[in-house]
């Protein structure tokens, strides 16, 4: 299982197998609302998209790109087939850092930098 994040009772992992692809990708233009289809596992279509936008609105060269993953919540594996667990770190920070670090995640997969 290739864990994102693991909370006491719940892991959030990638979800993989037949049928799901490895990313989703789609651009906005930043000057008006106009959006590219989205494509499976291909950013090729999407730059492709972007420029022949530009190239019919020549002031509009600012896109805002997304690449989107299918994520699956599913119960943790009980500590005694995983071994010895770290100790926890208790209290309340335990589910606040889960929580930003969620949120950090997800703003990392929306928010793609944006190259020259």
């Amino acid at each position: 299982m290739n864990e994102i994040v693991r909370s006491a009772d719940w892991v959030l992992c990638r979800e993989r197998g037949p049928g799901v692809p490895e990313g989703i990708y789609g651009a906005e233009c930043m000057s008006c609302e106009a959006r590219s289809p989205l494509f499976d596992d291909d950013e090729l279509p999407v730059a492709v998209w972007s420029i022949q936008h530009t190239a019919e609105f020549p002031e509009h060269t600012l896109f805002l790109a997304r690449t989107e993953r299918h994520w699956r919540v599913v119960p943790r594996p009980h500590e005694d087939t995983q071994g010895p667990q770290p100790p926890d770190a208790g209290g309340v920070l335990g589910p606040a850092f889960v929580g930003l670090m969620c949120l950090l995640t997800t703003l990392a997969g929306f928010l793609p930098a944006l190259t020259n």
